[in-house]
């Protein structure tokens, strides 16, 4: 069986490599022409949003590009965390919504670790990985949680996640943050108290916001890639994924536990999506707000459905997608509404849906160039 297994795989890699990379390719543009109608139907001019959005995406060299390309690297690191969290466990067959749950909880225990006074006075080499390594803790634990009812109850994954995330979000903006973990009153602040500063993510790039968070998560995509296919773990997750649909039981049949496997990657998400919410409160706010700005958890299904659940294609779509949202306040400059890099990135999600129909009509358009040139 696992022989089985090992040739589809090779087999279908071999045959759809270049098509996987044209798909997504192709519906960015068509997305970016759609989203071009949509604009001009306004009687606004697309060209200058275009203009104003990627000249301020931090991909164009231009005015200010130093602050607009560390500003999209930012939100690249948060990007891939998530995209990560959800792409991992699509990989073994499970549909994983609970990133968002899973970020917040990271943030929050970056922030307690981050002002706790017995770490308060160590030093940043030190400090850091320290809560990174609780962040990781905390946010697997919360993923496993969903991966355990998963493997041993047989509950759905997607329902757990999604309970998961409110009762994060009322847990710690609820409780925890106006409870236990507020800074004192007489400090004048709202949330938690601010960490310390050999807590504070170190700058990478001088004069910007820019700091070690997308080192980081580009030390976490090659860990990603490397297990998913030069490990017998990744060999056993692609396993179950591709049999997933059709019939579950077929990896056990290959001699694959898949109960130990579901909780192990669902911990390896919530992990991954727990160093996004860190790198929030380390890298730019210096604590955990009493309103958590979210959304992040729900963005990585996007980044991963356009990187298409793979670790080097998450990278490229966060790219993307945090070039869209440094770019969002500019086109305002053209009467246009910040919120329209939002609709491109949703119409790119839109025919990343429509994969199959536009692998078709690329595969027709292929062969009709190949006959002609014959």
């Amino acid at each position: 069986m696992k022989e089985v297994f090992q040739r589809v795989f090779i087999h279908r890699r071999e045959e759809n490599w270049w098509m996987s990379i044209l798909v997504p390719i192709t519906s960015i543009i068509i997305a970016l022409i759609v989203g071009a109608i949509f604009i001009a139907s306004t009687g606004r001019d697309p060209i200058l949003a275009y203009k104003l959005m990627f000249g301020a995406s931090g991909l164009i060299p231009g005015p200010y590009f130093k602050n607009h390309f560390a500003e999209m690297l930012l939100y690249t690191a948060l990007f891939v965390s998530t995209g990560l969290a959800f792409a991992l466990p699509a990989r073994a067959g499970l549909f994983s919504i609970g990133a968002e749950g899973q970020f917040i909880v990271g943030a929050i225990t970056a922030a307690f670790f981050g002002y706790w006074k017995p770490l308060y006075n160590l030093p940043s080499i030190i400090h850091i990985p320290i809560i990174l390594v609780m962040v990781m803790i905390a946010g697997g634990i919360w993923g496993l949680i969903a991966g355990y009812l998963k493997a041993k109850k047989g509950i759905n994954e997607t329902i757990i996640t999604i309970m998961l995330n409110w009762i994060a979000f009322h847990l710690i903006e609820g409780w925890l943050v106006t409870g236990p973990m507020a800074a004192e009153v007489a400090t004048g602040v709202s949330g938690t108290p601010y960490v310390s500063p050999s807590a504070r993510l170190p700058i990478i790039l001088s004069g910007t916001r820019l700091n070690i968070s997308i080192l980081i998560m580009l030390f976490v995509i090659y860990l990603s890639w490397f297990l998913l296919y030069r490990t017998v773990f990744g060999y056993e997750i692609r396993a179950m994924g591709y049999t997933a649909i059709t019939n579950m039981e077929a990896p056990k049949i290959g001699g694959i536990n898949t109960e130990r496997r579901i909780m192990q990657i669902m911990f390896m998400g919530g992990a991954i999506a727990a160093l996004g919410g860190s790198f929030v409160v380390l890298g730019f706010l210096g604590q955990y707000p009493p309103v958590f700005e979210g959304g992040y958890g729900f963005d990585g299904i996007a980044v991963a459905l356009i990187g298409g659940n793979e670790p080097v294609g998450i990278l490229f779509s966060s790219i993307l997608i945090g070039a869209l949202r440094t770019g969002a306040t500019a086109v305002q400059l053209a009467r246009i509404p910040k919120t329209f890099p939002a609709i491109i990135e949703g119409l790119i999600v839109a025919f990343i849906a429509l994969e199959e129909l536009i692998r078709f009509l690329l595969t027709k358009l292929l062969i009709r160039k190949k006959e002609g040139v014959a």
